[in-house]
């Protein structure tokens, strides 16, 4: 009778370790769909966003939980502007490729760290990573006469048209 007791408690204890990391598990997965469809639920809601803003690239960044830079697009008739927004992302990092054509590729690698410090504890947190966007681009666009300048985080690119 005390061995299949025994066996009993270890039952329990294992499906009491069961159920606490299914429950885990399930906190886990709330706080990541919530997370995901707050994110997407607040595009929704954000009736100053501009038109121009390529919603597309911000919803792919919220969607993949990996960082994806955000790309702003205006255009006119007389040219197209993107302006990216690359934090921690030095300029000879920053590739802009426009070999295939009707399409603009921003890629590069970003690194940065932060260092905390209280008293004697110090800690380094790094973040590294590549990126790589790919955009269409209208049959009018003059990629021949795009120009790229950094302002601080962002880089503005501008592709006249035709």
């Amino acid at each position: 009778m005390a061995t299949q007791s025994a066996f009993s408690d270890r039952g329990q204890g294992r499906q009491h370790e069961a159920e606490e990391l299914i429950a885990r598990s399930a906190e886990d997965m709330e706080a990541l769909f919530s997370g995901f469809f707050g994110s997407i639920e607040a595009l929704r809601q954000d009736t100053e966003r501009e038109e121009s803003q390529d919603v597309d690239t911000t919803i792919a960044g919220v969607s993949s939980g990996l960082w994806t830079p955000r790309i702003e697009r205006q255009e006119t008739d007389e040219q197209i502007v993107l302006v990216a927004r690359l934090p921690y992302v030095p300029r000879n990092q920053v590739r802009i490729d426009t070999d295939t054509p009707g399409r603009i590729k921003i890629s590069g690698e970003c690194s940065s760290s932060t260092v905390y410090q209280a008293g004697v504890d110090r800690v380094t947190e790094r973040q590294l990573g590549q990126f790589e966007k790919d955009l269409p681009l209208p049959p009018a666009a003059c990629v021949e006469r795009m120009t790229a300048i950094f302002h601080g985080f962002d880089v503005v690119i501008t592709i006249p048209k035709y």
